[in-house]
């Protein structure tokens, strides 16, 4: 049976999500949210990061998290959103490593106790990470903002990111969350790549899996961009598919034709 990786001769499949952030491809839009998020590193707070499924977020926060000095930072990180108001605090108390008390206020007491611990006396700040935040309800962004106030609201020991899809911004836009917002220190919303950066992108994805010829054509790559709005997951699974069908039209290049097939999913393969 026909494999992408004999097929082009790659060592690794180019688009695969397991890249390490060592090798991740340095766009303007990944340069960007690491300038912002290093930004924050120093300032301490709350940072809100959005952006459209597959754009990124997750990369930028993992790249941001390997770049952290293990001695003077800890990082927590969470995708568990869907959590009611008591949950989200029991939760982050699980993720400090701290047992588990019968109330919420202890839980809260508990946990603003650790964090500020983990600054003033051990000398390392606590990156809390919270993905997919765009699910979080009003109430546990409530909690949330409550847990961030520190010494009567004057003192930022640990630093927070919220990030999630475009409909956290919308979220943060009702009238009930003006309190939060004002104490959001960092915004950036990710968009989809350039066409240059697109095309930068494919290249450096190729190389990386052990290919050095070019496998897509001038007018496939605009085809690509097109079709992705420049979102790197969407860009990876487009080239993955029309990489496929070539393959098994025997042919090892891709033209325009045969990624609007793939998008159109007007494509068989056998």
């Amino acid at each position: 049976m026909k494999d992408l990786l004999s097929w082009y001769g790659f060592k690794q499949y180019p688009f695969d999500k397991t890249i390490k952030t060592a090798d991740a491809i340095g766009t303007g839009v990944l340069k960007e949210t690491l300038a912002r998020l290093s930004y924050m590193k120093r300032r301490g707070g709350i940072m809100l990061l959005t952006g459209d499924p597959g754009a990124g977020k997750t990369l930028a926060t993992r790249c941001f998290a390997d770049s952290l000095n293990d001695n003077l930072f800890k990082v927590l990180y969470t995708p568990l959103s869907t959590l009611n108001r008591s949950d989200i605090l029991r939760h982050i108390n699980a993720l400090l490593g701290l047992p588990n008390r019968f109330s919420k206020s202890a839980n809260y007491q508990q946990i603003q106790k650790e964090l500020l611990d983990y600054k003033e006396h051990r000398g390392r700040t606590v990156v809390l990470i919270i993905d997919e935040a765009h699910l979080l309800k009003v109430d546990p962004l409530e909690e949330i903002r409550l847990l961030a106030n520190f010494k009567m609201d004057s003192f930022d020991p640990f630093i927070l990111i919220l990030s999630g899809q475009s409909d956290l911004k919308r979220i943060m836009d009702y009238a009930v969350m003006e309190p939060l917002n004002q104490r959001i220190k960092m915004r950036y919303h990710m968009t989809g790549l350039t066409q240059d950066d697109t095309i930068a992108y494919i290249a450096a994805r190729l190389k990386w899996s052990g290919c050095a010829s070019p496998l897509f054509g001038s007018d496939a790559l605009s085809a690509i961009h097109e079709l992705s709005y420049g979102i790197p997951r969407l860009i990876g699974n487009i080239c993955e598919e029309s990489l496929t069908y070539a393959m098994f039209c025997d042919q090892k290049t891709v033209d325009a034709d045969m990624v609007l097939k793939v998008k159109s999913k007007d494509v068989t393969m056998n």
